[in-house]
């Protein structure tokens, strides 16, 4: 979920392509050490797609 949480503060922040040190510079600000084989999936699943979108179909999941 850090990995994934440090996208979205990165897309947040004004960076519609979060790279891999990106968040790895995000994780490292608050002292957690990251694992490349992660950093590099949720780039892989989350590049491209509109974040807005996956919230709300997620949403809809939790209430179904």
């Amino acid at each position: 979920m850090r990995y994934v949480s440090a996208y979205l503060l990165a897309v947040l922040g004004d960076n519609a392509s979060p790279s891999a040190s990106d968040i790895e510079k995000i994780l490292s600000s608050v002292g957690i050490e990251s694992d490349a084989a992660r950093v590099k999936q949720v780039i892989t699943e989350l590049s491209g797609k509109d974040l807005e979108t996956l919230m709300k179909e997620g949403e809809l999941g939790l209430y179904s």
